[in-house]
């Protein structure tokens, strides 16, 4: 049983990685497969190439737990369209989905949200309050209510974004730690996040 990741990975972190073995392991899943957006329908600060990001998720993960779906879609790639031909290629059954705790809870704002309800089985993975608890049940039962699908995995994952990332590469810190290295090289290659006027040499 596959389960997949969405996102923009602009770039790909150890945070995302961390994410999905953990969720494959706690929930059983064979595979976790991300699926990179082509084009995200709203605005993304210093978004890097398609190419580059597939690319980088395909050098951190192996080709073989990287989807270019959205590649071949109509744009802007809005993930109902990717649910609704993931679903078609999985034989009508629900496609297993990780999502943030933040984004479940705006998932009604989102395009065509009773085609995820029907279509999505959501891995939900909970934000931590400043003293370590999570979110309780009784935050979801309006979730429940409505008859999506979801449960929640309580995990402790890499405290680290894509953004956080490219301000640091902008000004020249190392992002050593953040990515695996090979990512952190193919960044430094392809000049990508840089504010090449202002880089530092050190930190």
């Amino acid at each position: 049983m596959e389960c997949y990741f969405f996102g923009t990975f602009n770039p790909i972190h150890l945070g995302h990685i961390e994410i999905a073995r953990k969720v494959k392991e706690l929930a059983g899943f064979e595979r976790v497969i991300f699926v990179p957006c082509y084009m995200p329908p709203h605005k993304v600060e210093d978004l890097a190439s398609y190419k580059d990001r597939l690319e980088m998720a395909r050098i951190a993960l192996g080709s073989e737990n990287v989807s270019d779906i959205e590649f071949h879609l109509r744009v802007p790639s809005y993930t109902y369209r990717t649910i609704e031909k993931l679903y078609e290629e999985n034989n009508n059954q629900k496609i297993n989905f990780i999502i943030g705790y933040d984004q479940f809870f705006k998932l009604e704002s989102w395009k065509e949200p009773e085609i995820l309800k029907e279509k999505i089985h959501f891995v939900v993975i909970p934000r931590k309050f400043q003293n370590g608890q999570v979110m309780g049940n009784a935050a979801f039962d309006y979730f429940k209510k409505k008859g999506y699908s979801f449960e929640v995995l309580n995990i402790d994952f890499l405290d680290v974004s894509s953004s956080m990332i490219r301000s640091m590469v902008k000004k020249g810190y190392d992002i050593a730690g953040l990515t695996t290295k090979e990512v952190r090289q193919y960044i430094e290659n392809n000049r990508l996040y840089q504010d090449l006027a202002g880089r530092k040499t050190s930190v």
